[in-house]
């Protein structure tokens, strides 16, 4: 029997339809051939020795010049870039509509030197530096009164929106908070001056106690299948701890953050084998303005640390697209049941 969850987390909604499992394959196509891969791989701007192929970097982790060979990570321009830093912050009004200048920045995160598939294949130390190069970025952006708002996200595969296959993730800082993110700021501090605690917390309370969808944990981070799955195999990081800004973590976090985040990947490629995925870190706003004035001063109060996994096995339809309510065929505690099983299988 299929029922309609609320995501607390994200006032949202989700379709849990354990039916839906019972359709014709409706998963996506197949990988790529091995002789494609060989033939990215010889052509990757992203490998290390082809440094002269990227945009000069922003910052690295190196004991060297830069531009070189001898990187643990990168960070360049994206050479597609969708804002530019370079382009001036103005407005204008075109009839009864309203632009605004592309301003912004946009880079890309090369996360390892290595020209690695599968993000299971990776080291503790590639994942603690992939972390450190975000906090960063993180902190020198921040730096930029202007720029409001910056999205962490990592695309692998075809359906995660990857167009390329060495592992990169992406950074884009806007000077405006787009719609939906303040919304979700507003309704977190809507909920911490009603409870007078974070929603965050709320959540972290009755999924530790009762366990079901508990993937796998440490003292700072939970990892959890939420109530509320909006993809098959969700499974969403959050932090005990009152921070709020990645930023805010400092060396043994982002270690507690890599451990936990090196577990649920790797139990999820033992679940559903080769994917493709979004994962995506749940910034809030970065400076105060008149978007964010309403909340901004409780951040630290209402808001966690949260890092969010999206496996895409499915395509989504018309009825997503339309009423913008996922379906999703697995319930989430059986989710965790099978990623918490493949986690012990290993201990």
């Amino acid at each position: 029997m299929s029922d309609i969850r609320y995501d607390l987390l994200h006032d949202d909604y989700a379709l849990i339809a354990p039916e839906r499992l019972r359709r014709p394959d409706c998963y996506k196509t197949g990988k790529k051939s091995s002789e494609s891969e060989f033939s990215d791989r010889k052509k990757c701007p992203f490998c290390e020795g082809r440094e002269h192929l990227a945009p000069h970097e922003i910052f690295a982790i190196r004991d060297n010049d830069p531009d070189e060979p001898g990187w643990k990570t990168r960070v360049v321009p994206n050479l597609y870039k969708a804002v530019q830093i370079e382009t001036p912050w103005q407005s204008e009004e075109v009839g009864i509509y309203e632009k605004w200048s592309g301003f912004g920045a946009h880079e890309v995160v090369i996360d390892t030197p290595r020209h690695l598939t599968r993000m299971d294949d990776w080291s503790e130390e590639e994942y603690f530096n992939w972390l450190y190069t975000l906090r960063s970025r993180l902190n020198d952006l921040k730096n930029d009164s202007r720029l409001v708002y910056i999205s962490l996200f990592k695309n692998h595969g075809h359906y995660g929106g990857a167009t390329q296959s060495h592992p990169h993730t992406q950074i884009i800082a806007l000077a405006a908070l787009p719609y939906r993110q303040r919304q979700l700021l507003l309704h977190a501090h809507n909920f911490y001056k009603s409870h007078g605690h974070s929603l965050f917390e709320s959540v972290l309370h009755m999924e530790l106690d009762d366990k079901k969808r508990i993937v796998a944990e440490n003292d700072i981070f939970a990892a959890i299948c939420p109530y509320a799955s909006t993809f098959t195999f969700e499974t969403y990081i959050v932090c005990k701890k009152p921070h709020a800004f990645l930023n805010d973590l400092d060396d043994n976090g982002l270690e507690a953050l890599a451990d936990l985040l090196s577990q649920t990947i790797k139990a999820l490629y033992r679940q559903v084998g080769d994917f493709d995925f979004n994962i995506l870190f749940n910034t809030p706003a970065m400076h105060k303005n008149a978007q964010t004035e309403d909340f901004f001063d409780d951040t630290d109060k209402m808001w966690r640390i949260g890092v969010r996994i999206l496996p895409r096995l499915y395509r989504l339809g018309g009825f997503e697209l339309s009423s913008g309510v996922k379906i999703n065929p697995l319930d989430p505690d059986e989710a965790a049941s099978l990623l918490r099983g493949s986690i012990k299988e290993r201990e």
